[in-house]
């Protein structure tokens, strides 16, 4: 069931209903069921790997609790070897079995596997292993209510694709839930509105261009054809997913529950660790909290620092796909960190630093931050390692040909529009006080995006990029 289907919306309007025409203790019974009809819905075999998940991590972190000493880190790696090896078998055995097997020139076909994904792998295990580490550093006691822990794991507007909620953040919304007030569900609604109008109107509009290129990047030569064809994915990529989190967290308020948000306009990042504050927010925060920062606490010292940041953007290039490009695309963005750092310490002070802080020169910060995000798109979305070296090549020029412009009428007005809104979302935040706003404000601002959702209707309808992770 995806968020862009009419059955999707069956499906929640009938689970929403049921929802609050009973008591809260058996609701939240019926939406942990709902949850697991959701999951199975892409594949009844997986819901056993998110069962097994939320077993163990359940009772381990009951024992974590009372635990002490060598016990209390024994049970900690437990919890760690069952979710990363089950995490780790399905999504990156034979990408590691036939990287090994290329090496020792042995034929893929006696070490590689038929292994199918498992939907959300990525984001529900992160979210159970938040809860183990939490409890094993005591910043939470363990959950005693089987219910609650499985409803956290398992809600279906987080599971496939996020965001990465954390079971401090949301355990107690389950254990002092309350119903949610008018002003929240008009968020909620204005945020689901959001979302349908990022995928249908914007994401999917952009994938016929970065479709039509990186679909067979060889039979588009040019630096006009590498670099128009990235834009458009980079606006699909990030239209896509926030579409999915607006969406996802517009129904979690519906049923009164609060996600923490997972963008804030990355398209306007002026450097490269702003890009991370406002990128996949809830993932940035996770790979710091639980990776960086017990990393940087082990020693000090420049060097660790930038060896941490390496570290780091290559696990989040691999957590993204078992796939020598994503390992690439995280060292990219490990060596633009570590880049921007030293460029950042080398001119302190100087004149350089001054000229930076003028407002003038904030258009030409995000213009190239946005360029060099592009420039990461030949690695994101390329199959191949030769395809990434072909679509390089033809973004500095090295092909010798203009080639096409890929770009429409119609995708060029909507990439001004989407910098427009992000203008002036970042400055008046107006899509947040829509839902405060007058019933003369709001009914206009619901008959204009239900007349673009009219206008530009469903090509097809597509599943999300980040189903994928």
């Amino acid at each position: 069931m995806l968020f862009n289907s009419f059955q999707y919306w069956i499906f929640f309007l009938i689970v929403l209903a049921v929802f609050y025409s009973v008591p809260f203790r058996i609701g939240k019974v019926l939406l942990l069921c709902a949850s697991y009809i959701f999951y199975m819905w892409w594949d009844p075999r997986f819901i056993v790997l998110i069962l097994t998940s939320t077993v163990v991590d359940y009772w381990l972190g009951i024992l974590l609790e009372v635990a002490s000493g060598r016990r209390k880190k024994i049970l900690l790696v437990v919890s760690l070897v069952v979710n990363l090896g089950i995490l780790g078998f399905f999504k990156y055995y034979n990408f590691f079995a036939g990287s090994l097997a290329s090496v020792l020139n042995i034929s893929q076909s006696s070490v590689v596997l038929r292994i199918i994904l498992p939907v959300g792998i990525s984001f529900y295990t992160f979210a159970s292993l938040s809860y183990t580490i939490d409890v094993y550093w005591g910043k939470m006691k363990a959950v005693r209510d089987f219910i609650d822990y499985a409803f956290f794991i398992a809600f279906f507007p987080h599971l496939i694709a996020g965001p990465i909620i954390r079971a401090r953040q949301f355990i107690s919304q389950i254990q002092f839930w309350r119903r949610p007030a008018a002003i929240v569900v008009q968020s909620g609604i204005v945020l689901i509105l959001s979302g349908l109008l990022k995928k249908v109107v914007f994401a999917d509009r952009f994938a016929v261009v970065s479709d039509s290129y990186f679909n067979n990047p060889s039979a588009h030569p040019g630096w006009l054809s590498a670099w128009t064809g990235g834009v458009a994915f980079a606006n699909q990529v990030f239209f896509d997913f926030s579409g999915y989190t607006d969406i996802a967290r517009g129904c979690a308020k519906l049923l009164g529950f609060e996600f923490p948000l997972n963008f804030a306009r990355p398209a306007l990042s002026r450097n490269p660790p702003d890009l991370w504050r406002r990128w996949h927010i809830t993932l940035s925060l996770w790979l710091r909290d639980y990776l960086f920062m017990p990393l940087s606490r082990m020693s000090r010292g420049r060097f660790v620092l930038y060896r941490n940041l390496i570290l780091v953007m290559l696990l989040v290039g691999l957590w993204h796909g078992a796939n020598w490009t994503f390992v690439l695309w995280g060292a990219y963005h490990g060596v633009l960190l570590i880049g921007y750092r030293f460029f950042d310490r080398a001119t302190v002070g100087t004149i350089v630093a001054q000229i930076m802080r003028k407002r003038y020169f904030v258009p030409l910060s995000i213009g190239l931050m946005f360029l060099s995000y592009v420039v990461s798109i030949a690695f994101f979305r390329a199959r191949t390692l030769q395809e990434t070296a072909f679509i390089l090549r033809g973004m500095f020029g090295f092909q010798h040909v203009t080639g096409e412009f890929l770009f429409t009428t119609g995708t060029i007005a909507l990439f001004f529009i989407s910098l427009f809104l992000a203008v002036a979302q970042e400055r008046t935040q107006f899509i947040d006080r829509l839902a405060i706003a007058p019933a003369r404000v709001q009914i206009p601002a619901y008959i204009c995006v239900f007349l673009a959702l009219e206008l530009f209707p469903v090509i097809n309808v597509s599943p999300f990029i980040y189903f994928q992770f």
